[in-house]
């Protein structure tokens, strides 16, 4: 058993984990966000292939992971397989 199953299962006494189970196979969206920035519409009008969008993160930041849009984990950008990936590097502690 993991540390965190564990942790939950000090801080919740009460709660049936065993009901995860019935859960556990249930998809979720998972997205990572690069960054974001805005841009007046005549911009993205103008667009053609090869333009470059520029974000507000910087390359050595972290991004953002979301699990269907809330704000779950923070992770670097890494390449596999020609693929990318995001190395998870922080787990957001109390989420609403």
């Amino acid at each position: 058993m993991s540390d965190n199953l564990k942790e939950l299962k000090n801080s919740y006494p009460d709660f049936n984990f065993e009901n995860l189970a019935k859960i556990a196979n249930v998809e979720v969206k998972l997205t990572a966000q690069l960054g974001k920035t805005k841009v007046p519409l005549r911009d993205i009008l103008r667009y053609e292939k090869g333009t470059v969008v520029m974000l507000d993160n910087k390359e050595e930041e972290p991004v953002d992971i979301f699990v269907d849009s809330v704000l779950v984990a923070r992770g670097a950008v890494v390449a596999l397989d020609n693929c990318y990936g995001v190395k998870i590097t922080e787990i957001i502690e109390n989420i609403k």
